[in-house]
């Protein structure tokens, strides 16, 4: 769901009412219903026996905060379930209190003990908490572990106020003195979802709003006041500028043992279909290693496991493994209902990003074999095998200039800026701009010819100063420059067209005689490429 704003226009702040002085001092008052399934073989004596113990965990661990009301017979849960129950049975008989507890004793599956289910309803934004299940293997610690599930039921409610930084929290409860810190109302970690709720005459409740793929994690806890970082998939998630009189207000979730499923769909109306095929990664919040979880179905459908992350993770789908096409953070288990998520699938932009995958991996291989190259030719000079030189100077001119491939980029480019103005669809996206410039950076930073020229010129001096032709002027062999495409030479000529004409200079002296003198020393390259530390050069 989505909220009602106003862009452009500057609509003061009617925040309906402010939150009470005492909120942070105020218990929550809870309604619980317990019943106990047949099967469970749990007579109303042991069920009023447990019922007592649990109130007297939570008065011993909680305190004061919990104002638990155990109300009479089964209530809403008369015939159902905690699963099955809906709205209209259940906020008629909470009205009046914050909370909802609905709570059942059913047997286990092991065939010992109890299975003990739960889930709560709040009554200040009307959202049911996820279905949680809670093991009491043996009987007589089950007081126990229906404490631990009221625990993970409970959802703190809080008034959220704006920051510079972020937003605070102004939790209820937060400030009523605990007997134990497993009664502490709001920890460091703990995830809220934002909600607006839209105020009517005499501040009746008209509409309640959440905000879509918005979280807001608790970082420090300073008494009743919790500081919180937003974390969101949209760009401003809480707005100033909202329309009406409202509420914003925060509830606390706790994730619960289901899985987390979600339906990606692209297009809109009649044209609306499954999103299949797309792969979908997760990340922590503060983590940047990404894991695959999975890949849609020909429905568009994929889910993620029980337990996958006790904290908000990043989810993205990914269009060919290249292009993102929807990144949002998440609670996995904080409901087990399935989410429609709407994509707009990006082939064109997909299809360039891999012509430019494809791209560099020609120029990384490029890299790799002028590597190669320059390492024989600087063995080469070193022992003098001039002849060995120059056959390693003619392979060398053979492989792909520079200058192709910047024409290819600029070509790729223009096509790419064309066909996104005529088609009206994003194909010069972050990540393919992203993939051009690394490709240019390879191609400007590795590709250069200041090796190849340096080593020709090398082959040159030492020809002259042996007194032997210059047989460059017989071969390919030219200086390349970056900035001009390599010269080709005549096919009935002996020197190519833009070849230096041959030195004037006297004759050299002879060369030494074997094992007399240094001969002609190997040059040394102006500068010679090599990987360097930050790149993406996989050598």
């Amino acid at each position: 769901m989505a909220w009602f704003l106003v862009p452009g226009v500057a609509i003061s702040q009617e925040q309906g009412s402010s939150p009470p002085p005492d909120l942070a001092g105020r218990p929550y008052s809870i309604r619980a219903w317990v019943s106990v399934d047949p099967g469970a073989r749990m007579g109303p004596a042991t069920a009023r026996d447990l019922v007592d113990d649990w109130l007297e965990l939570a008065r011993r661990f909680v305190g004061s905060s919990w104002q638990i009301e155990l109300q009479d017979g089964e209530g809403p849960l008369r015939g159902r379930t905690p699963a099955d129950l809906v709205e209209e049975a259940v906020a008629p008989r909470v009205d009046g209190a914050e909370k909802g507890w609905f709570l059942r004793i059913e047997p286990s599956g092991s065939g010992g003990g109890y299975t003990l289910v739960g889930r709560e309803f709040d009554a200040t934004t009307l959202q049911f908490g996820p279905l949680y299940r809670q093991p009491a293997p043996f009987p007589g610690d089950a007081p126990r572990s229906l404490f631990e599930l009221s625990r993970r039921v409970f959802s703190p409610i809080a008034e959220i106020e704006r920051t510079e930084g972020g937003v605070e929290l102004l939790v209820q409860g937060a400030s009523l003195p605990g007997p134990d810190p497993v009664g502490r109302v709001v920890v460091p970690g703990t995830v809220f979802r934002p909600y607006y709720v839209f105020l009517g005459p005499k501040n009746s409740v008209r509409e309640i709003r959440s905000i879509p793929f918005t979280y807001l994690h608790v970082e420090d806890v300073n008494g009743p006041t919790a500081r919180c970082e937003v974390v969101s998939g949209l760009r401003r998630p809480l707005p100033k500028q909202v329309a009406g009189r409202y509420r914003l207000v925060a509830l606390g979730i706790t994730p619960a043992d289901v899985p987390t499923r979600f339906r990606f769909v692209a297009g809109e109306g009649d044209r609306q279909h499954p999103a299949a095929g797309y792969v979908l990664t997760a990340r922590g919040i503060r983590d940047r290693v990404v894991t695959e979880v999975g890949t849609t179905d020909r429905e568009g459908r994929v889910s993620l496991p029980p337990r996958f992350s006790d904290d908000l993770v990043v989810l993205r789908l990914m269009a060919g493994g290249v292009e993102p096409l929807r990144e949002f953070p998440v609670l996995p288990g904080e409901t087990a209902e399935e989410r429609e998520v709407p994509v707009e699938p990006r082939p064109e932009a997909v299809a360039l990003e891999f012509r430019l995958k494809a791209l560099q991996d020609e120029v990384v291989d490029l890299i790799a074999r002028r590597g190669v190259l320059e390492a024989r030719l600087d063995s080469r000079a070193s022992g003098q095998a001039w002849d060995e030189v120059k056959r390693l100077l003619d392979e060398y001119l053979r492989l792909t200039p520079r200058r192709e491939f910047e024409d290819r980029l600029a070509r790729l480019t223009e096509d790419a800026r064309r066909d996104q103005a005529e088609l009206g669809v994003p194909i010069l996206t972050r990540t393919a701009q992203s993939e051009l410039a690394e490709v240019r950076a390879l191609v400007e930073r590795y590709l250069d010819d200041e090796a190849y020229n340096a080593y020709l010129e090398a082959y040159r001096q030492s020809q002259q100063q042996a007194g032997a032709p210059d047989s460059s002027g017989s071969s390919n062999l030219v200086a390349r420059s970056p900035s001009a495409p390599p010269a080709v030479a005549p096919r009935g000529g002996s020197q190519p067209a833009n070849l230096p004409p041959e030195s004037t200079a006297p004759d050299a002296p002879p060369p030494p005689a074997p094992g007399r003198g240094t001969g002609v020393p190997a040059p040394e390259p102006a500068s010679k490429p090599k990987a360097q530390s930050g790149t993406s050069i996989p050598f």
